[in-house]
């Protein structure tokens, strides 16, 4: 890869729409500063895709959209796999389209379509004041930390849409999962209320976006495999990334990765991410993503302590994988 090539390739999501990974503490009223951190966006690998065998088969809704996040074999995979949901959700003003939506049992990664259904909605579906509140469904009540991440690749957004991928934590000790949860979304609006340092207060704002959520998933609905470091450390390994959920850790120690390749049972290695002389992707806590303009690969959390997830934009029969090696370490099922 050289350096006009890396260039393309950065350039191919917009960063303005990359959202925090995680709200450690979240208010009713908060500033404009203290509400977003954006992360850094680098160069991404190759695809390449081993198919499952399975009869069945579900259209997408907006594949071509599916197909930036995870590439046109991984779109095919998604279908076959009968994990395109469709499911909408609409107020006459917007409507939302969950088009995938996987969980690994730690993780539920999703991709969402959010279409204006009138001229004044477009300036209200791509902007940073959109926030994805995570509540029990049975009550309203807001489940705080709400850990999670997204971002929207460039590619994904038209005058009147946008798609986005993301991913929430649906295993951790501060949610309870024997009842329902959901994403409720709202804008935040400034109030005439100013706060201690001067700022407007925001407020809640459901103009655009009453009634528009989405469901989440708590139970596995893909095969997984645990995968172990000589040193212990754990990921669980599913047909379309990896994922760790640490329940001990205080805080996140700031980590790089340069390359990850995935080991099939026969001892094919196949490149997934190579950064290179460009640097590898930044894994401290927040998201970071890469795209060749054809399908993204993100990380979020950190890969030394702490939440890891890793997006691979492509996916396996993971009957056919025996490990996962990154930064040379190797993880690798029992």
């Amino acid at each position: 890869m050289n350096e006009q090539e890396y260039m393309n390739i950065t350039s191919k999501i917009d960063e303005q729409y990359v959202n925090e990974y995680k709200i450690i503490e979240a208010k009713h009223t908060i500033t404009m500063r203290k509400r977003i951190r954006t992360a850094v966006l680098v160069a991404a690998a190759v695809a390449i895709m081993i198919p499952v065998s399975v009869f069945a088969h579900r259209q997408l809704t907006h594949r071509d959209k599916v197909s930036i996040y995870y590439g046109e074999e991984g779109a095919e995979m998604i279908e076959k796999n009968l994990l395109a949901s469709g499911s909408t959700v609409e107020n006459g003003k917007v409507r939302l389209t969950v088009d995938v939506q996987i969980c690994d049992g730690n993780y539920t990664e999703m991709v969402y379509t959010l279409t204006a259904l009138t001229e004044d909605a477009k300036n209200h579906i791509k902007t940073h004041d959109i926030y994805r509140k995570r509540i029990y469904a049975d009550t309203g009540e807001w489940i705080v930390p709400a850990q999670g991440s997204g971002y929207s690749d460039g590619n994904a957004q038209s005058e009147y849409e946008i798609t986005w991928n993301c991913t929430y934590a649906v295993n951790e000790p501060y949610v309870d999962n024997s009842r329902p949860t959901r994403l409720q979304f709202m804008e935040w609006v400034e109030t005439d209320e100013r706060n201690e340092y001067g700022g407007y207060v925001l407020g809640e704002d459901y103009t655009y976006f009453e009634g528009i959520y989405i469901d989440l998933l708590s139970e596995p609905n893909v095969p997984t495999k645990t995968l172990r470091s000589p040193d212990g450390k754990e990921f669980t390994l599913s047909p379309y990334g990896i994922s760790r959920l640490d329940k001990d850790y205080v805080g996140q120690k700031p980590s790089v990765v340069n390359n990850v390749t995935v080991i099939t049972t026969d001892g094919e290695r196949i490149e997934i991410f190579d950064a290179g002389k460009f640097g590898g992707i930044t894994a401290d806590g927040g998201i970071t993503v890469a795209s060749d303009g054809k399908a993204s690969f993100s990380v979020t959390g950190s890969l030394e302590s702490g939440d890891f997830t890793m997006k691979f934009k492509r996916a396996f029969n993971i009957d056919n994988i025996s490990g996962v090696e990154i930064n040379g370490v190797k993880y690798m099922a029992e």
